[in-house]
Formats: structure tokens, sequence, C-alpha cells
């Protein structure tokens, strides 16, 4: 036997039960794994490690109940119109922003909050760089998907806005779990791309302005108005007393400062009238008093009475005693006079006493119009026109 005859033999003898290398063909999995890694250690010198990628098929009623708690949600842009999106969780955005502030991934919990647009612009290299490696892998791919051309364009503040921003179409998920740093901290990444390529864009020569099919998409959103015609402060116990037909006595200036509410915000003032034979609304823009009546009220849930202080009222501070004559200390509440010795409830007159008398400065209920028909509002003849 010659010598190359024992060199042969001895190669095949020691490849005898050894399995074929494990090569895995390159697959949108194993390219995003790729391109996550090298992003975070291109970018900002993180270590990051894929553990597990998984593609779904998704439709736009699911996504927003795929948003972690407290996830950053970065509005991706696409050729042709087209919109995707990337969810950091809380943990990724943590470690992202730890990364580049202390150097390394922190071995404490993060804290609980929602992110910023600190957070945004601090997160949005790693994501476009993973984007671009991702898109580059694919291009190796004989049939790729359409993930080509995306880039970070605007922050979602909320789960609710992908219903407005995004078209109700199949969408391709992509979920990565990974670990963060040299502490290994869980953290997940959720790519989201329309399933299939954007078949049109606009017209050549028209970019496309985000802002304003935003804003287009907004505005065609319901809102919804309240009238208030006026507000009645009543005791417990003159409610518990309500019945069918009592009245409840309404100035008449009323009728010209009707509130237009949506939620509990005063949008505008408004004068109840009529036209064309119909109860009507005249819209009239709140004065700034109103404006600062109804910031002071939403804020602090009544007056302030610091700020009565300065228009005529003694300041509640040391000053007060030396204007109203006071030395020494203000007296003890404990000289206050007894709960027990203020009238009792049953000394005031019922509701049903208050019909004919001026309650609060209000006029009498005889100096109104009568109701009309009985829906609560004047008849439509004492009602002036609005034309």
């Amino acid at each position: 036997m010659s010598d190359a005859d024992i060199i042969s033999a001895m190669r095949r003898k020691a490849g005898v039960g050894r399995p074929p290398p494990d090569v895995q063909p390159l697959s949108p999995a194993k390219a995003l794994r790729i391109a996550a890694a090298k992003a975070a250690e291109d970018t900002i010198g993180l270590v990051l490690q894929v553990l597990e990628v998984s593609e779904e098929k998704s439709a736009i009623s699911r996504l927003p109940g795929e948003v972690p708690e407290h996830a950053l949600l970065s509005l991706l842009e696409g050729p042709q119109n087209a919109y995707g999106l990337a969810i950091f969780d809380r943990n990724t955005v943590a470690a992202i922003v730890e990364q580049q502030t202390a150097g390394r991934v922190l071995s404490l919990a993060p804290e609980v909050r929602p992110p910023t647009a600190t957070d945004s612009v601090m997160c949005a290299p790693l994501c476009d760089r993973m984007l671009r490696l991702f898109e580059a892998q694919l291009a190796e791919l004989p049939d790729p998907p359409a993930v080509a051309g995306y880039h970070t364009a605007a922050q979602l503040r909320e789960a609710r806005s992908i219903a407005i921003a995004f078209d109700d179409v199949p969408y391709r998920l992509y979920r990565l779990k990974l670990l963060l740093g040299r502490e290994g901290r869980e953290g997940e990444i959720l790519l989201i791309f329309p399933h299939m390529p954007v078949a049109s864009g606009p017209a050549q020569g028209h970019g496309h302005d985000f802002g304003a099919a935003f804003q287009e998409a907004v505005m065609r959103t319901e809102a919804r108005l309240d009238t208030v015609l006026h507000r009645v402060s009543l005791t417990l116990s003159d409610v518990a007393g309500l019945q069918e037909g009592m009245m409840i006595p309404i100035p008449r200036e009323t009728l010209s400062r009707v509130e237009l509410r949506a939620g509990e915000r005063l949008i505008s003032r408004a004068r109840l009238g009529q036209i064309n034979g119909k109860r009507a609304l005249r819209v009239v823009l709140a004065t700034e008093d109103d404006d600062a009546l109804e910031a002071e009220l939403s804020s602090s849930g009544g007056f302030d009475m610091a700020a009565l202080g300065g228009e005529g009222f003694p300041a509640l501070s040391g000053g007060m005693q030396g204007e109203m004559g006071m030395e020494g200390e203000l007296p003890a509440l404990g000289d206050l006079p007894a709960m027990g010795e203020l009238p009792p409830l049953g000394d005031l007159p019922p509701l049903e006493d208050m019909a004919g008398d001026s309650v609060g400065g209000f006029p009498a209920v005889d100096g109104l119009p009568p109701l009309g028909d009985g829906e609560g509002f004047p008849a439509m003849g004492e009602l002036p026109a609005l034309e």
C-alpha cells in the first residue's frame, strides 16, 4: 500500500461518525439576529445577544395589544408612503440610555416611566443602523420581504395612535428576545412592516408630508360637544326631594352665556336663539376673563385665596395681623363656635317654597318665559332670531 493510500484511509477514519457542518441558510430571522447585534456594537458599543427571533402575520386591530407597557414607539417611514413601527420595550430603552450615559448597562432595575423625546433621539441611531444592516443582509435572498428603505421618522406617544397612522392592511411582525449588556438584562424589540409592498405612491413631483396626513386623519375624527345652559348648586336634601314638575330657577342672562364644552374643557360661550324654526346656538368666543377663570378652576379645583389677596383681600401671611389690628398669634381653631351652635338644616326653606322668590340673586320664576313644549328650553317665540 502506497503512502497516498494510507493517508486517504486515515482521513476517512477521522471523518467517520462526524455530522456534517451545521451551516444554516440565510433567512430573515438569521439576518435580523446578525443586524441587531452588529448595530448595537457599531453605534454605542452595547453587548446585545439575540436569543430568539419569531415572525408572524398580524392585523391593525391586534397591533396596539402587542405593545408592552411604557415601550418606545418609533414610526418608520418607508417607500411609497408605507409606514412601519419599531417598538423598544422599557428594558431595552433603559439599556441603550445607560450605555450612552454610564458606559455600561447597570445591574439595577430600570425606572418605571413612559419614554421621553430624549429616549427616542438616543435610540434612533441604533434603530436606523439595524434597519440598514437588515436590508443589506436580505438583499442576498432571491425573494426578500418588503422591508427595504425604512427609517425612523417620529415618536408615537400612545399605542392607540397606531390605528390612526396606519392603514388597515396585513402586517409582518418580527419579535426579538434579547439579552442586553454583560449583566444579561432581558429585553424585547418588535419590528412591524406592511406584509405586502404598497401598490402606489404619491403623484410625481409631490412629496409626502406625514404631518399633514396625520392632521387630516385626526381632523376626520368625531368630537362631541356638550351645551351647558346653567349650573345650579343644591344641597343633598334638596336633591333627594326633587319630584316631577318642580321648578328650578334659571336667570334670564344665561341665554346669552351658554357654555359649549368638550368634556371638561370650555371651548367657547354661545347665545341661545332660533333660526329657521329650530333652536340654535350662536358661538361667542370666550373672553380673557372666561379663560382665566376656567384655567383657575380646572387647575386648582376652586379659587386661589392667595391670589384673591391681591384684589382687596389681605394676604394670608404675617402682614395680615398688622392690617387687621391683630398682635401676637391668630386665635386657635378651638375658639370657633361648635358645630352644634350652627342652625340645623331643617330650618332651611324647602325647595317648593323657593319657586316664587329670588334665590341667590336670581330673578323669580315668574319673570322667565314659559318652557313651551316641555323640553326644558324657552318657547320658540321667546327666543331671539340669530339671522
